[in-house]
Protein backbone atom coordinates (compact mmCIF):
# COMPACT_ATOMS: atom_id res chain seq x y z
CA UNK A 1 0.00 0.00 0.00
CA UNK A 2 1.10 3.65 -0.77
CA UNK A 3 2.95 4.88 2.02
CA UNK A 4 1.61 8.23 1.77
CA UNK A 5 -1.84 6.36 2.48
CA UNK A 6 -0.45 5.32 6.05
CA UNK A 7 0.68 8.72 7.08
CA UNK A 8 -1.49 11.37 9.32
CA UNK A 9 0.41 14.65 9.48
CA UNK A 10 0.30 15.54 12.70
CA UNK A 11 0.31 12.17 14.33
CA UNK A 12 4.31 12.59 15.58
CA UNK A 13 3.49 15.83 17.25
CA UNK A 14 0.47 14.61 19.44
CA UNK A 15 2.34 11.15 20.17
CA UNK A 16 5.43 13.26 21.67
CA UNK A 17 2.92 15.38 23.24
CA UNK A 18 1.29 12.42 24.65
CA UNK A 19 4.67 11.15 25.61
CA UNK A 20 5.81 14.35 27.15
CA UNK A 21 2.91 14.75 28.98
CA UNK A 22 2.58 11.45 30.54
CA UNK A 23 6.38 12.28 31.51
CA UNK A 24 5.27 15.80 32.93
CA UNK A 25 2.30 14.20 35.08
CA UNK A 26 4.49 11.57 36.83
CA UNK A 27 7.17 14.40 37.53
CA UNK A 28 4.41 16.60 38.54
CA UNK A 29 3.40 14.19 41.47
CA UNK A 30 6.33 14.57 43.30
CA UNK A 31 6.06 17.97 43.74
CA UNK A 32 4.39 20.00 46.28
CA UNK A 33 3.53 23.86 44.77
CA UNK A 34 1.46 25.29 48.41
CA UNK A 35 4.12 27.54 48.75
CA UNK A 36 5.47 28.84 45.24
CA UNK A 37 4.48 31.38 43.09
CA UNK A 38 0.94 31.10 41.19
CA UNK A 39 2.19 30.79 38.00
CA UNK A 40 4.56 27.40 38.91
CA UNK A 41 1.13 26.16 41.25
CA UNK A 42 -0.55 26.55 37.50
CA UNK A 43 2.28 24.81 35.78
CA UNK A 44 1.28 22.13 38.81
CA UNK A 45 -2.19 22.05 38.04
CA UNK A 46 -2.10 21.37 34.69
CA UNK A 47 1.07 18.68 35.08
CA UNK A 48 -1.23 16.75 37.50
CA UNK A 49 -3.54 16.56 34.78
CA UNK A 50 -1.20 15.46 31.91
CA UNK A 51 -2.18 11.79 32.33
CA UNK A 52 -4.56 12.14 29.86
CA UNK A 53 -1.61 11.86 27.44
CA UNK A 54 -2.96 8.09 27.80
CA UNK A 55 -6.49 8.80 26.79
CA UNK A 56 -4.13 10.58 23.63
CA UNK A 57 -1.92 7.25 22.89
CA UNK A 58 -4.70 5.01 23.03
CA UNK A 59 -6.90 7.59 20.03
CA UNK A 60 -3.61 7.69 18.29
CA UNK A 61 -3.05 3.64 18.03
CA UNK A 62 -6.27 3.24 17.32
CA UNK A 63 -6.12 5.86 14.24
CA UNK A 64 -2.99 4.33 12.84
CA UNK A 65 -3.41 0.69 13.30
CA UNK A 66 -7.20 1.20 12.19
CA UNK A 67 -5.55 3.20 8.62
CA UNK A 68 -4.75 0.44 6.71
CA UNK A 69 -8.35 -1.68 7.25
CA UNK A 70 -10.03 1.53 6.11
CA UNK A 71 -7.86 2.24 3.00
CA UNK A 72 -8.73 -0.77 1.47
CA UNK A 73 -12.25 -0.31 2.75
CA UNK A 74 -12.88 2.97 1.18
CA UNK A 75 -10.41 2.41 -1.86
CA UNK A 76 -10.78 -1.07 -2.70
CA UNK A 77 -7.81 -2.50 -2.06
CA UNK A 78 -6.62 -5.89 -0.48
CA UNK A 79 -7.67 -6.23 3.19
CA UNK A 80 -5.04 -6.36 5.68
CA UNK A 81 -3.12 -9.56 6.38
CA UNK A 82 -4.19 -10.72 10.35
CA UNK A 83 -0.90 -12.61 9.87
CA UNK A 84 1.40 -10.14 9.25
CA UNK A 85 -0.67 -7.52 11.60
CA UNK A 86 0.07 -9.90 14.35
CA UNK A 87 3.35 -10.18 13.67
CA UNK A 88 3.98 -6.49 13.55
CA UNK A 89 2.54 -5.41 16.74
CA UNK A 90 4.23 -8.80 18.30
CA UNK A 91 7.48 -6.81 17.42
CA UNK A 92 6.55 -3.26 18.35
CA UNK A 93 5.77 -4.26 21.73
CA UNK A 94 6.87 -8.02 22.90
CA UNK A 95 10.74 -7.18 22.94
CA UNK A 96 10.91 -3.77 24.66
CA UNK A 97 7.80 -4.62 27.19
CA UNK A 98 9.50 -7.74 28.04
CA UNK A 99 12.19 -6.80 28.62
CA UNK A 100 11.31 -3.44 30.85
CA UNK A 101 8.84 -5.83 32.88
CA UNK A 102 11.85 -8.69 34.18
CA UNK A 103 14.48 -5.61 34.33
CA UNK A 104 12.44 -4.36 36.79
CA UNK A 105 11.29 -7.60 38.09
CA UNK A 106 14.99 -8.40 38.58
CA UNK A 107 15.95 -4.75 40.05
CA UNK A 108 13.54 -5.11 42.57
CA UNK A 109 14.28 -8.72 43.63
CA UNK A 110 18.63 -7.93 43.73
CA UNK A 111 18.40 -4.27 44.92
CA UNK A 112 15.32 -4.42 47.47
CA UNK A 113 14.87 -7.54 48.14
CA UNK A 114 11.86 -7.71 47.36
CA UNK A 115 10.06 -11.16 46.85
CA UNK A 116 8.80 -12.29 43.41
CA UNK A 117 5.44 -12.36 42.99
CA UNK A 118 4.97 -14.74 40.13
CA UNK A 119 1.53 -14.08 39.28
CA UNK A 120 2.02 -10.40 38.72
CA UNK A 121 5.33 -11.10 36.30
CA UNK A 122 3.39 -14.11 34.35
CA UNK A 123 0.24 -12.26 33.83
CA UNK A 124 2.13 -9.26 32.75
CA UNK A 125 4.43 -11.16 30.23
CA UNK A 126 0.80 -12.72 29.07
CA UNK A 127 -1.05 -9.48 28.59
CA UNK A 128 -3.71 -9.92 31.18
CA UNK A 129 -2.67 -8.16 33.88
CA UNK A 130 -5.48 -5.62 33.72
CA UNK A 131 -8.66 -7.99 34.65
CA UNK A 132 -7.86 -8.32 37.98
CA UNK A 133 -6.32 -5.65 40.71
CA UNK A 134 -3.93 -8.49 42.65
CA UNK A 135 -1.73 -8.12 39.04
CA UNK A 136 -2.71 -5.10 37.34
CA UNK A 137 0.57 -3.55 38.03
CA UNK A 138 2.91 -5.86 36.92
CA UNK A 139 5.78 -4.31 38.46
CA UNK A 140 6.18 -2.63 41.60
CA UNK A 141 9.22 -0.40 40.27
CA UNK A 142 7.08 0.45 36.94
CA UNK A 143 3.50 1.51 37.64
CA UNK A 144 2.77 2.93 34.18
CA UNK A 145 2.77 -0.93 33.01
CA UNK A 146 -0.42 -1.48 33.74
CA UNK A 147 -1.52 0.17 30.19
CA UNK A 148 0.52 -2.19 27.96
CA UNK A 149 -1.99 -5.10 28.84
CA UNK A 150 -5.41 -3.14 28.09
CA UNK A 151 -3.36 -1.66 24.44
CA UNK A 152 -2.82 -5.48 23.83
CA UNK A 153 -6.28 -6.23 24.05
CA UNK A 154 -7.28 -3.37 22.09
CA UNK A 155 -4.96 -4.63 19.32
CA UNK A 156 -7.01 -7.98 19.02
CA UNK A 157 -10.26 -6.25 19.71
CA UNK A 158 -10.02 -4.21 17.02
CA UNK A 159 -9.89 -6.33 13.96
CA UNK A 160 -12.77 -8.30 14.81
CA UNK A 161 -15.09 -4.67 14.73
CA UNK A 162 -13.44 -3.69 11.43
CA UNK A 163 -13.86 -6.65 9.65
CA UNK A 164 -18.00 -6.86 10.93
CA UNK A 165 -18.36 -3.55 10.21
CA UNK A 166 -16.52 -4.00 6.59
CA UNK A 167 -17.93 -7.48 6.04
CA UNK A 168 -21.74 -5.91 6.60
CA UNK A 169 -21.51 -2.52 3.94
CA UNK A 170 -19.79 -0.79 1.47
CA UNK A 171 -21.02 2.57 2.23
CA UNK A 172 -18.62 5.26 4.10
CA UNK A 173 -21.28 6.66 5.98
CA UNK A 174 -23.19 3.05 6.96
CA UNK A 175 -19.51 1.80 8.53
CA UNK A 176 -19.34 5.75 10.40
CA UNK A 177 -22.30 4.93 11.59
CA UNK A 178 -21.16 1.51 12.80
CA UNK A 179 -18.41 3.00 13.94
CA UNK A 180 -20.24 5.58 16.45
CA UNK A 181 -22.52 2.72 17.53
CA UNK A 182 -19.90 0.78 18.99
CA UNK A 183 -18.76 3.48 20.97
CA UNK A 184 -21.65 4.73 22.72
CA UNK A 185 -22.67 0.81 23.03
CA UNK A 186 -19.30 0.78 25.26
CA UNK A 187 -20.57 3.67 26.85
CA UNK A 188 -24.28 1.59 27.94
CA UNK A 189 -21.93 -1.19 29.15
CA UNK A 190 -20.01 0.63 31.16
CA UNK A 191 -22.15 1.43 34.53
CA UNK A 192 -22.87 -2.76 34.19
CA UNK A 193 -19.30 -3.48 34.35
CA UNK A 194 -18.99 -1.47 37.20
CA UNK A 195 -21.68 -2.86 38.75
CA UNK A 196 -20.78 -6.37 38.31
CA UNK A 197 -16.95 -6.36 38.89
CA UNK A 198 -17.01 -3.80 41.49
CA UNK A 199 -13.84 -4.35 43.98
CA UNK A 200 -14.21 -4.69 47.80
CA UNK A 201 -13.24 -2.12 50.43
CA UNK A 202 -10.44 -4.54 51.95
CA UNK A 203 -7.32 -2.84 51.67
CA UNK A 204 -8.55 -0.60 49.49
CA UNK A 205 -6.89 2.77 48.37
CA UNK A 206 -3.25 4.28 47.31
CA UNK A 207 -2.21 3.89 50.89
CA UNK A 208 -2.07 0.16 50.96
CA UNK A 209 0.29 0.54 48.22
CA UNK A 210 -0.44 -0.81 44.26
CA UNK A 211 -2.42 -3.21 45.15
CA UNK A 212 -4.65 -1.19 47.06
CA UNK A 213 -4.50 1.70 44.53
CA UNK A 214 -5.36 -1.20 41.72
CA UNK A 215 -8.66 -1.76 43.70
CA UNK A 216 -9.56 1.90 43.74
CA UNK A 217 -9.23 2.17 39.89
CA UNK A 218 -10.66 -1.05 39.30
CA UNK A 219 -13.10 -1.73 37.37
CA UNK A 220 -13.37 2.11 36.26
CA UNK A 221 -10.02 1.49 34.49
CA UNK A 222 -11.76 -1.25 31.99
CA UNK A 223 -11.03 -3.21 28.74
CA UNK A 224 -14.56 -1.53 27.49
CA UNK A 225 -13.95 2.47 28.30
CA UNK A 226 -10.47 2.22 26.68
CA UNK A 227 -11.39 0.36 23.66
CA UNK A 228 -13.90 2.93 23.26
CA UNK A 229 -11.21 5.21 23.03
CA UNK A 230 -9.52 3.23 20.55
CA UNK A 231 -12.38 3.40 18.47
CA UNK A 232 -12.28 6.84 18.94
CA UNK A 233 -9.27 6.93 16.91
CA UNK A 234 -10.33 4.31 14.29
CA UNK A 235 -13.43 6.82 13.56
CA UNK A 236 -11.01 9.51 12.74
CA UNK A 237 -8.73 7.19 10.62
CA UNK A 238 -11.99 6.59 8.57
CA UNK A 239 -13.12 9.88 8.36
CA UNK A 240 -9.03 11.14 7.14
CA UNK A 241 -9.64 8.19 4.53
CA UNK A 242 -13.49 9.05 3.55
CA UNK A 243 -11.84 13.30 3.00
CA UNK A 244 -9.13 11.71 1.24
CA UNK A 245 -11.00 9.94 -1.17
CA UNK A 246 -13.32 12.66 -1.75
CA UNK A 247 -10.45 15.11 -3.09
CA UNK A 248 -10.63 17.51 0.27
CA UNK A 249 -7.90 19.95 0.43
CA UNK A 250 -5.70 21.18 2.67
CA UNK A 251 -7.36 24.44 4.36
CA UNK A 252 -6.87 26.92 7.01
CA UNK A 253 -10.44 25.71 8.52
CA UNK A 254 -8.50 22.94 9.25
CA UNK A 255 -5.89 24.85 11.14
CA UNK A 256 -8.69 26.78 13.23
CA UNK A 257 -10.62 23.51 14.00
CA UNK A 258 -7.50 21.96 15.33
CA UNK A 259 -6.76 25.43 17.54
CA UNK A 260 -10.94 25.27 18.74
CA UNK A 261 -10.78 21.33 19.28
CA UNK A 262 -7.81 21.68 21.11
CA UNK A 263 -8.71 24.64 23.46
CA UNK A 264 -11.79 22.59 23.94
CA UNK A 265 -9.86 19.87 25.30
CA UNK A 266 -7.98 21.59 27.39
CA UNK A 267 -10.37 23.47 28.85
CA UNK A 268 -12.31 20.17 29.48
CA UNK A 269 -9.35 18.68 31.50
CA UNK A 270 -9.18 22.05 33.22
CA UNK A 271 -12.85 22.13 34.43
CA UNK A 272 -13.57 18.44 34.76
CA UNK A 273 -10.99 16.07 35.22
CA UNK A 274 -9.75 15.21 38.69
CA UNK A 275 -6.32 13.48 38.43
CA UNK A 276 -6.19 9.67 39.36
CA UNK A 277 -10.25 9.03 39.79
CA UNK A 278 -13.16 8.91 37.14
CA UNK A 279 -14.77 10.95 36.19
CA UNK A 280 -18.22 11.92 38.44
CA UNK A 281 -20.47 11.55 35.19
CA UNK A 282 -18.61 9.37 32.50
CA UNK A 283 -17.44 7.43 35.94
CA UNK A 284 -14.63 6.18 33.27
CA UNK A 285 -10.77 7.33 33.11
CA UNK A 286 -9.47 10.75 31.64
CA UNK A 287 -13.03 12.00 31.15
CA UNK A 288 -13.56 9.46 28.39
CA UNK A 289 -14.66 9.27 25.68
CA UNK A 290 -15.34 13.43 25.42
CA UNK A 291 -11.52 14.36 25.65
CA UNK A 292 -10.71 11.28 23.07
CA UNK A 293 -13.43 12.56 20.82
CA UNK A 294 -12.34 16.04 20.88
CA UNK A 295 -8.51 14.90 20.35
CA UNK A 296 -9.56 12.42 17.68
CA UNK A 297 -11.46 15.63 16.14
CA UNK A 298 -8.23 17.71 16.45
CA UNK A 299 -6.31 14.40 14.37
CA UNK A 300 -8.62 14.98 12.07
CA UNK A 301 -8.17 18.19 11.68
CA UNK A 302 -4.16 18.40 11.66
CA UNK A 303 -4.29 15.69 9.13
CA UNK A 304 -5.48 18.69 6.89
CA UNK A 305 -4.31 21.59 8.29
CA UNK A 306 -2.13 23.77 6.18
CA UNK A 307 -0.04 24.87 9.13
CA UNK A 308 -0.46 22.95 12.44
CA UNK A 309 1.17 19.68 11.11
CA UNK A 310 4.52 21.27 9.88
CA UNK A 311 4.33 22.75 13.57
CA UNK A 312 3.61 19.42 15.24
CA UNK A 313 5.82 17.18 13.22
CA UNK A 314 8.80 19.14 13.39
CA UNK A 315 11.57 17.42 13.81
CA UNK A 316 12.34 17.09 17.61
CA UNK A 317 8.95 15.93 18.12
CA UNK A 318 9.38 13.49 15.24
CA UNK A 319 12.50 11.64 17.27
CA UNK A 320 10.57 11.83 20.49
CA UNK A 321 7.67 9.96 18.39
CA UNK A 322 9.93 7.73 17.47
CA UNK A 323 11.30 6.97 20.85
CA UNK A 324 7.84 7.28 22.87
CA UNK A 325 7.16 3.75 23.74
CA UNK A 326 10.55 3.60 25.55
CA UNK A 327 10.27 6.59 27.10
CA UNK A 328 7.10 5.54 28.23
CA UNK A 329 8.47 2.16 29.32
CA UNK A 330 11.22 3.65 31.53
CA UNK A 331 10.84 7.03 32.98
CA UNK A 332 8.51 5.85 35.98
CA UNK A 333 11.62 3.00 36.36
CA UNK A 334 13.62 5.87 36.87
CA UNK A 335 11.84 7.79 39.16
CA UNK A 336 11.56 5.34 41.27
CA UNK A 337 15.43 4.57 41.46
CA UNK A 338 15.63 8.31 42.05
CA UNK A 339 13.16 8.19 45.23
CA UNK A 340 14.09 4.79 46.86
CA UNK A 341 18.26 4.63 46.31
CA UNK A 342 18.83 8.83 46.47
CA UNK A 343 16.20 11.07 47.57
CA UNK A 344 13.71 9.32 49.49
CA UNK A 345 11.82 12.67 49.82
CA UNK A 346 11.44 12.46 46.33
CA UNK A 347 7.46 11.18 46.66
CA UNK A 348 4.40 11.95 45.85
CA UNK A 349 4.41 15.66 47.07
CA UNK A 350 7.58 15.25 48.76
CA UNK A 351 9.54 18.05 46.83
CA UNK A 352 8.80 21.55 47.77
CA UNK A 353 12.02 23.08 46.25
CA UNK A 354 11.15 24.21 42.54
CA UNK A 355 14.30 24.47 40.85
CA UNK A 356 15.18 20.90 42.63
CA UNK A 357 11.79 19.64 40.96
CA UNK A 358 13.17 21.48 37.49
CA UNK A 359 16.50 19.81 37.89
CA UNK A 360 15.41 15.99 38.76
CA UNK A 361 12.42 15.90 36.21
CA UNK A 362 15.03 17.49 33.49
CA UNK A 363 17.77 14.57 34.63
CA UNK A 364 14.20 11.44 34.46
CA UNK A 365 13.66 13.33 30.96
CA UNK A 366 16.73 13.15 29.63
CA UNK A 367 17.87 9.46 31.07
CA UNK A 368 14.51 8.60 30.04
CA UNK A 369 15.52 9.57 26.37
CA UNK A 370 18.58 8.28 26.28
CA UNK A 371 17.63 4.76 27.52
CA UNK A 372 15.07 5.05 24.86
CA UNK A 373 17.34 5.90 22.28
CA UNK A 374 19.80 3.25 22.73
CA UNK A 375 17.07 0.45 22.63
CA UNK A 376 15.90 1.80 19.48
CA UNK A 377 18.86 1.46 18.37
CA UNK A 378 20.16 -2.05 19.69
CA UNK A 379 16.62 -4.13 19.92
CA UNK A 380 13.34 -2.47 18.83
CA UNK A 381 14.52 -1.43 15.23
CA UNK A 382 16.43 -4.48 14.43
CA UNK A 383 13.27 -6.27 15.59
CA UNK A 384 10.79 -4.03 13.60
CA UNK A 385 13.33 -4.50 10.45
CA UNK A 386 13.17 -8.46 10.86
CA UNK A 387 9.71 -8.41 11.49
CA UNK A 388 8.90 -6.08 8.52
CA UNK A 389 10.97 -8.46 6.29
CA UNK A 390 8.96 -11.65 7.57
CA UNK A 391 5.98 -10.26 6.38
CA UNK A 392 7.46 -8.96 2.94
CA UNK A 393 8.22 -12.48 2.04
Amino acid sequence: MNTQLLRIPGADGLRALACLLVVWHHTTQRFNPENSASWIQNIHFFGMRGEVGVSLFFVLSGCLLSLPFWNSFVNGGRAPNLRFYGINRAARIIPAYWFNLIFCTAIAIWAFDQNINWWRLISGLLFINSYHYSSFFPAELNGPLWSIGLEVSCYVLLPIILFAIIKNTKKISIAIIGMITWILALQILNPWIIDTFMTSNKLKGWQYGLTGGAKQWLPYWNVGSFFAQFLCGSLAALIIVALRAHGTLKSRLFDLSFVVFSIAAILLVATRLAPGAPDSFTQQPYIAPFYAILMAAALVSASLSTQIYKLLDNKLFRWIAKLSFSIYLWHMFLIEIIQRKFLGKYVYYGLTDSLQWVFISSIVLTASILIAATSWRFLESPVLKYARKVTTI
